[in-house]
């Protein structure tokens, strides 16, 4: 195999998975030595997801490591540059370990790409105007879960990590399990009701400031929201028509327009 192929293979593998392009050209002790401090710098993020660390502490944290991550690449050209005469590489057995990167990245609940395949966006088109004038039927809209909430393998649900915030549009499921599109109007432990158009939050109005385009919100009684849940609304001509109390658990994702 030709040394310039040979390279750019090693830089993806070590790209898929950190050290494996040492290991592929023989470097077995750096290649596992990188693979346990990429490992160890995951671990420590996924940590940091849960129990607050200082911002100096992060730059420590997983500054070094991406300092260190990014050596591997130079020391990885040195080392090609070094083995290229004495270490041989079939294309059938370059194929091979690059199709086992790609299956590990895909496959193992530790790998970035398998979080993003968990965590991925949904996209959809909007199948109504109930949210005009934010969307209208036949818009192409994206639910992005990392908004609100983390999907990690060995915890079997999701992970909340942030509430959505007054106004937002999000996606939820149901009782029946059909998804819908709505606008956020009140926060977990709330009692909103609607005056005249004005938001009242606990009894005092509420100045949040409202999607561009909103003109009238109309009236709605006063209206608990669950401790553990969201109240949402869908709208009708900018202004209210239908009410639901909706659990934090079956928010699919925070709602945005692709253009």
């Amino acid at each position: 195999m030709k040394y310039r192929e040979s390279q750019s293979h090693s830089v993806l593998l070590n790209i898929l998975l950190p050290g494996l392009g040492h290991v592929y050209w023989k470097e077995y002790s750096f290649g596992l030595f990188i693979f346990l401090v990429m490992l160890i710098a995951a671990v420590l993020f996924v940590a940091s997801l849960f129990v607050a660390v200082p911002a100096t502490a992060k730059v420590f944290m997983f500054g070094l490591p991406g300092v260190f991550y990014a050596f591997t690449f130079v020391d990885l050209y040195r080392t090609v540059r070094r083995n290229r005469a004495k270490v041989v590489h079939t294309r059938w057995m370059t194929a091979l370990v690059l199709v086992a990167a790609v299956a590990i990245q895909v496959l193992a609940p530790i790998a970035p790409v398998n979080f993003l395949i968990r965590n991925a966006p949904e996209f959809f088109l909007m199948e109504d105007n109930g949210l005009i004038p934010v969307h209208a039927k036949g818009d192409l809209l994206m639910a992005s879960p990392l908004a609100y909430r983390y999907d990690f393998f060995f915890l079997g649900r999701p992970v909340l990590h942030a509430l959505p915030e007054r106004y937002d549009a999000v996606r939820f499921r149901d009782e029946s399990g059909a998804d819908h599109t709505a606008l956020v109007l009140g926060l977990p432990g709330e009692e909103v009701e609607l005056t005249e158009s004005i938001l009242m939050v606990n009894g005092l109005p509420c100045f949040d400031a409202a999607p561009a385009g909103f003109t009238s919100l109309g009236d709605w009684p006063l209206t608990s929201v669950e401790e553990f849940s969201i109240l949402v609304a869908t709208l009708r001509m900018g202004e209210v028509d239908r009410v639901r109390d909706v659990p934090l658990m079956n928010v699919r994702g925070k709602v945005s327009s692709l253009w």
